[in-house]
């Protein structure tokens, strides 16, 4: 419904001459004035590819990656800025003008760091870019949006994350239909959210495809899913502030996909910021991470007018000309050209009450005054093993306060100062349970560390997060004779076994890890934090 109501508006501003989106297609049809093209879908890959049409929608994809890549040694000015190694630098790139440093530091920090040295062979074949004299690439290359956090793990600067990446496909996309000669063309995205299509599509999976990449986990790319789990982005959507939602959604599926399609993280190239857009499923990744936005936006109210709207970025168009324009203008996918296929059916699991906990995006220093009660916590948590089970004193009633199916408290479940040296080489998963009964464990969350060090940051990196565990006391189903809690993490690699049928993969659980002691992962506190939800 919401979809129908935006084309009308759009429709009413193009009788008022206002035209909203012009096709990528130089040199041929264009908009005329009064008009607006119908928006084009974005669909996910398996309808994408699916019969006669998707085989045409499928060679016009590979043309354009295949067109993009062939520019990537032109010495033509515009046609370089078209190339596939253009568009990658401008998420992130190595040399000696990016804020990411050298080859040569990464591949130093990569030694140094001994439990990813053994993966060194991953940045063979990365070079240093030089800056091409094209008055664009200063501006442009290197300037993906990621958040910043402080050395207590406080967030410090939230990135205008979903802002940036989808200006970013928006001016991609534009090229890759110059780069097909097909003005219908939009890119499919691998939605992981629905636990079935969790494994690389086949078509990446190909090693003679133009969309395959050596550089993912080899098991990934032998068809082995990504762990359902990590990928499931219901948490962040329930949250009822757009910057809530935002965090999450980056901290979350957005950083666990990244870490577990590539062998670890910070490991090239999905698992390194500054080269993960060399891989073609990254396009796809974060068109499923812009519909995540769209489903957000269908479910809850406008936000505006807030000053993330008015922060301008920079993105050359497919004439290689540069475009500077305020994130506001993107807010609309259908005045961009483009719509989703799905932004109402978003969630695996319907929220079950209103969250009125606005928290996540505030920081570490402002939940005292968010949650103020504290029902229990437990300090200086130390993480060696691959499962680690703490247990936190809760008073009976308190517990039964927070399990009841109609009780009117919002409960946080907050993870203070999780501090590494070096990265653990594996993600981290977060289950709650009632003391003494294991077996009814409620998942919560997966923490990668996806641009959690940089490019070959030295010294350890903190963040503090927050997850709301008010749906998962209540499937609990706590009883009066309980009174405590149990937080347990697991360490995993994120992946499922490759299954040897539909129906095993199904049965399939998450492969364990074990965390290298040389990380020295600790969590300075694991706290419990309530607040009523009466209005």
């Amino acid at each position: 419904m919401r979809r129908i109501i935006e084309l009308k508006r759009l429709a009413l501003l193009s009788m008022a001459g206002t035209i909203l989106f012009q096709p990528a297609m130089s040199g041929q049809s264009s908009v005329s004035p009064g008009t607006t093209p119908s928006p084009q879908v974005r669909m996910k890959w398996q309808d994408f590819t699916k019969g006669p049409e998707g085989a045409k929608r499928l060679a016009s994809l590979q043309k354009a990656v295949a067109k993009m890549k062939s520019l990537s040694t032109s010495t033509n000015k515009v046609d370089y800025m078209r190339s596939w190694d253009y568009w990658a630098n401008i998420h992130g790139y190595y040399g000696p003008n990016s804020r990411d440093g050298t080859v040569e530091d990464i591949r130093t920090y990569i030694l140094s760091v001994p439990q990813l040295a053994s993966y060194i062979s991953y940045f063979d074949g990365i070079n240093d870019r030089a800056l091409p004299d094209d008055g664009v690439a200063a501006v442009v290359w290197a300037t993906c949006e990621h958040s910043q956090t402080d050395n207590q793990g406080n967030l410090t600067k939230q990135a205008n994350f979903w802002g940036w990446h989808r200006m970013y496909l928006y001016y991609f996309e534009r090229v890759i239909r110059w780069a097909a000669q097909d003005d219908t063309l939009r890119l499919p995205y691998w939605d992981y959210t629905d636990p079935r299509n969790t494994a690389l599509p086949a078509e990446f999976q190909k090693v003679d495809s133009i969309l395959y990449d050596s550089k993912r986990d080899p098991t990934v790319n032998q068809g082995a899913p990504l762990d359902p789990d990590s990928t499931n982005a219901d948490a962040a959507l329930k949250e009822p502030s757009y910057l809530a939602a935002e965090w999450g959604v980056e901290k979350g599926v957005h950083g666990n996909v990244h870490c577990e399609t590539a062998v670890t993280c910070p490991i090239a190239y999905m698992g390194d910021v500054p080269v993960a857009a060399n891989d073609p499923i990254f396009y796809h990744h974060h068109a499923n991470i812009d519909r995540l936005w769209a489903c957000w936006q269908n479910s809850h109210p406008p936000v505006g007018p807030a000053a993330w709207e008015d922060e301008k970025f920079s993105f050359p168009d497919e004439t290689g000309t540069l475009k500077t324009r305020p994130v506001g203008d993107f807010l609309s996918t259908a005045s961009l050209g483009y719509v989703y296929d799905n932004i109402d059916k978003c969630l695996r699991v319907p929220a079950a009450h209103a969250l009125r906990a606005n928290i996540a995006s505030q920081g570490a220093q402002k939940l005292e005054e968010s949650l103020p009660v504290v029902v229990g916590s437990a300090l200086a948590v130390t993480l060696t093993q691959s499962k680690t089970s703490v247990d936190i004193a809760v008073p009976r009633q308190m517990m039964l306060s927070m399990s009841q199916p109609a009780t009117q408290v919002s409960t946080r479940l907050v993870l203070r100062q999780i501090t590494a040296q070096s990265p653990p080489g594996a993600v981290l998963k977060v289950y709650v349970e009632a003391k003494g009964k294991p077996e009814r464990r409620k998942y919560v969350a997966t923490i990668s560390w996806f641009n959690a060090f940089g490019s070959h940051k030295q010294g350890p990196d903190v963040q503090t997060l927050s997850y709301d565990v008010s749906d998962q006391l209540k499937e609990l189903g706590v009883k009066t004779e309980t009174a405590g809690l149990t937080v347990t993490f697991e360490a995993a690699t994120g992946r499922l076994p490759i299954p040897a049928s539909p129906s095993a993969r199904l049965k399939a659980t998450a492969q364990t890890a074990a965390f290298r002691p040389e990380a020295k992962l600790m969590i300075g506190a694991v706290e419990l934090r309530q607040e009523s939800t009466t209005p």
